[in-house]
């Protein structure tokens, strides 16, 4: 599986968030503070061909739409990261409470909601798996990524200790078997990232 780039996924998104009714260049040159124009226009292009966004003549305006399919993927992307966000605000308000208890009772209960937490995380990856991952899930890890610097790095600890080599080792032989090898190492690969940055937080 190759992920879309980083310009493409800009672009795309930009588009995809302007509904069914799409966007115009002129609109899409608010993003000219990251990228050129001749990036914005050449992404555009390679979208177009790869079938990820239709182009509409509107009379003398030209509109930019993304396919229903990126557009029910990036539907799901917000779902899964809403439920992400409400899962932490949930997380941090357990944390008051579980600070007030005694330390041996502490590291148990971090356990368990940590555990609740990671897997969340699992079954969004997956459910991401369905719909243009490609797209979907370097969103999703970038998300992930600031969540582990701002928050799970401080916890490595007990994350480590809540999911086990061999768990892991099941959950990307399970994916491998019903998802397809390419799945299973992309996934694989992504533990290891986490992993690794949990390694280099020691």
């Amino acid at each position: 599986m190759e992920f879309l780039s980083k310009r493409e996924r800009l672009v795309l998104v930009a588009i995809a968030q302007s509904g069914p009714s799409g966007t115009t260049y002129s609109q899409l040159s608010a993003l000219g503070y990251i990228l050129s124009k001749n990036t914005i226009q050449e992404t555009i292009e390679n979208l177009y061909l790869q079938g990820y966004i239709n182009v509409l003549k509107d009379g003398d305006e030209i509109r930019y739409i993304a396919s229903k399919n990126v557009r029910n993927a990036i539907i799901n992307l917000e779902f899964h990261k809403y439920r992400l966000a409400k899962n932490l605000t949930e997380l941090k308000k357990k944390v008051e409470d579980i600070s007030k208890m005694e330390k041996q009772q502490q590291a148990i209960a971090f356990k368990g909601i940590l555990k609740d937490l990671l897997s969340s995380i699992s079954s969004s990856i997956v459910s991401l798996l369905d719909e243009l991952p490609a797209l979907t899930l370097p969103e999703y890890m970038e998300v992930l990524e600031n969540l582990y610097k701002e928050f799970l790095s401080k916890l490595s600890p007990l994350i480590q200790e809540s999911m086990t080599e061999d768990e892991i080792n099941t959950f990307i032989s399970l994916v491998g078997k019903y998802r397809g090898e390419k799945d299973a190492e992309e996934i694989k690969n992504t533990l290891q990232k986490i992993k690794g940055g949990t390694e280099n937080q020691r």
